[in-house]
C-alpha cells in the first residue's frame, strides 16, 4: 500500500510517498480503508520536529491525524464496526493517516455522518474534538453563557462557534475582514475584525476565551474574562498568576481522541446544526503541496487529502437491501436458465414451494447460530467475510479473516458448519451482484 512517510524532520521536501506493507489490526484495533486524510498545522509540526510526541526514534513516521473511509479489518475483540462500515476517526499518533491503510483503536472510531461525503468526514475529527473539548471538557460552557472565540474562521475555530450555538451559548469571534460575513453565516452573534478593531473595548464581558491565536491576542483576553470564568488555548499556557489574581481559570490542553464524543459531534452534523466547510483537497501524492498551502495562504475551514478512490454504491432501502441475500445450499448457486428477475422474486419469504430454499436473509428468518458469509465492495474487488448469528442479547461472532476472496470465504464458512446439512446464508450488500463462479460449500 501507499503512505506518505518522512525519514528525517525538516521542510515539506523531506515528505516522500513509499510502498510499505499493509498492517494488521490488534485485538483492540480496526483497520480503516483510508479514502481521505485531513491536513492540519499539527502535521507540520510533526514534519519539522516540533511536536514533542514524534522523536527520531518513531522515523520513518507515517503523517496525519484524522481519516474517514471504511472497515477493512477488525480485532479479535472488537464487535461494534464490522467490516465494510463507513467511519471516521481522530487518530493516536502512533498512527498515520496519510495512508491507504491506518490502523485505529476502536474507541477512537465513530460511525461517519450520513450526510457528508468521505472528504467532508475526513475534515471533522481532529478540528471538531479540539473544538468539543476545549470549549466544553476544559472551558465548562453551559447553555446562555458567553464565549468569545479568537480565530473563529479556520478549522478548529469554524467548528467552535457552530458548537457553542448549538449548544445555546451566547458567541463572539475574531476574524479578519474577508471572514465576517462567513462567521455571521456560522451563527456568531458579534464579529470583529481583529485588524481594525479592538475585541477587548467592544466586547461585554465572557465566561470563556477561547483562544486559537496566543501571543498578545491572549495578553489582552484577560481583562474580558469575567471572575469565575475561564480563558482556555490551544496554543500556551496562559499566565497562572494573572489569572489567579483575576480569579479565572486558565490552562492549556492537547485533544485527546474520543470516539464517543466524534459520535455527538457526528450527530449535529445529520442534523444539521453543524455544517463542515473544505477549503481544498489534495492528491495523496500532492500531500507536501498541502501542508505548504496550510502553512503559507489564508484558509478558511479544512485542507484534506484524497487517499484512495471510494466505488460509487447504489442507495438501497433496508428491505431492498435484505432482498439481495439468499440462502445457498451445498450443491446450487443462481437456477441456471432464471434470470435476475425470477432469482429475486425467490427470495420473498413466501416463496414458492418449488424454491423453498431461496429464502431472504432477515433476522425473522435466519435463527441463531445460522452462518452468514456477508460480500461488499473492496475497491473494485468482491471481498467476503464470515459471521455467526448470535441470539438477540448478544454480539455476532465474527470469524479471522481480512478481505477474503470469495472462495476462501466459502471454505471458511464450511470448516465452521456444525454438519454438512447446516445451511449457509448469503448477504449481498450495495450494488454487489451473486456470481456462482465464487465457489460452493466444501
Amino acid at each position: 500500500m501507499q503512505a506518505v512517510r518522512i525519514h528525517r524532520f525538516g521542510g515539506p521536501e523531506v515528505m516522500a510517498i513509499e510502498e510499505i506493507d499493509r498492517p494488521t489490526p490488534a485485538a483492540n484495533e480496526v483497520l480503516i480503508k483510508v479514502f481521505a486524510a485531513s491536513v492540519n498545522p499539527v502535521d507540520a509540526k510533526m514534519r519539522e520536529g516540533k511536536y514533542p510526541v514524534v522523536t527520531e526514534k518513531d522515523l520513518p513516521y507515517v503523517l496525519g491525524r484524522d481519516v474517514s473511509g471504511e472497515i477493512a479489518a477488525t480485532g479479535s475483540d472488537v464487535a461494534s464496526f464490522p467490516v465494510g462500515d463507513e467511519v471516521f476517526a481522530f487518530l493516536s499518533p502512533e498512527h498515520g493517516g496519510y495512508e491507504e491503510f491506518v490502523l485505529a483503536r476502536a474507541d477512537e472510531v465513530a460511525a461517519k455522518p450520513q450526510s457528508l461525503d468521505a472528504v467532508g468526514a475526513a475534515a471533522v475529527p481532529l478540528a471538531g474534538i479540539t473544538a468539543w473539548q476545549g470549549l466544553f471538557d476544559h472551558g465548562g460552557l453551559q447553555p446562555s453563557q458567553r464565549v468569545l472565540i479568537h480565530g473563529g474562521a479556520g478549522g478548529v475555530g469554524h467548528f467552535a462557534i457552530q458548537f457553542a450555538k448549538a449548544k445555546g451559548a451566547w458567541v463572539a469571534t475574531t476574524v479578519s475582514s474577508s471572514d465576517k460575513d462567513f462567521a455571521t453565516d456560522l451563527g456568531a452573534d458579534q464579529v470583529i475584525d481583529y485588524k481594525a478593531e479592538k475585541f477587548e473595548e467592544l466586547v461585554e464581558p465572557v465566561d470563556l476565551v477561547f483562544d486559537l491565536i496566543g501571543g498578545e491576542t491572549q495578553d489582552r483576553s484577560f481583562s474580558v474574562v469575567k471572575p469565575g470564568g475561564a480563558l482556555i488555548s490551544t496554543l500556551q499556557e496562559p499566565d497562572k498568576a494573572r489569572s489567579k489574581k483575576l480569579k479565572i481559570r486558565a490552562g492549556r490542553y492537547t485533544a485527546q481522541t474520543n470516539g464517543a464524543q466524534l459520535q455527538e459531534i457526528a450527530a449535529l452534523i445529520d442534523q444539521g446544526k453543524v455544517k463542515v466547510v473544505v477549503a481544498s483537497t489534495f492528491e495523496l501524492r500532492q500531500a507536501a503541496e498541502a501542508q505548504s498551502a496550510l502553512g503559507e495562504k489564508h484558509i478558511r475551514g479544512k485542507v484534506v487529502l484524497k487517499v484512495v478512490e471510494q466505488q460509487a454504491r447504489t442507495t438501497i432501502d433496508d428491505d431492498a437491501r435484505r432482498l439481495r441475500a439468499y440462502q445457498i445450499w451445498e450443491d446450487e448457486g443462481r437456477p441456471v436458465g432464471q434470470d435476475l428477475a425470477h432469482w429475486y422474486r425467490a427470495g420473498d419469504l413466501d416463496a414458492p414451494e418449488e424454491r423453498p430454499d431461496y429464502r431472504r436473509y432477515s433476522t425473522g428468518v435466519v435463527p441463531a447460530g445460522s452462518l452468514v458469509i456477508k460480500f461488499y465492495h473492496s475497491g473494485d474487488q468482491i471481498r467476503g467475510y464470515v459471521r455467526k448469528v448470535a441470539d438477540t442479547a448478544a454480539d455476532d461472532t465474527i470469524f479471522p479473516g481480512e478481505e477474503m476472496e470469495p472462495d476462501a470465504a466459502f471454505k471458511l464458512a464450511a470448516s465452521h458448519r456444525a454438519d454438512s446439512n447446516e445451511p449457509v446464508f448469503v448477504e449481498l450488500v450495495e450494488g454487489v451482484e451473486w456470481n456462482p463462479a465464487w465457489g460452493r460449500l466444501a
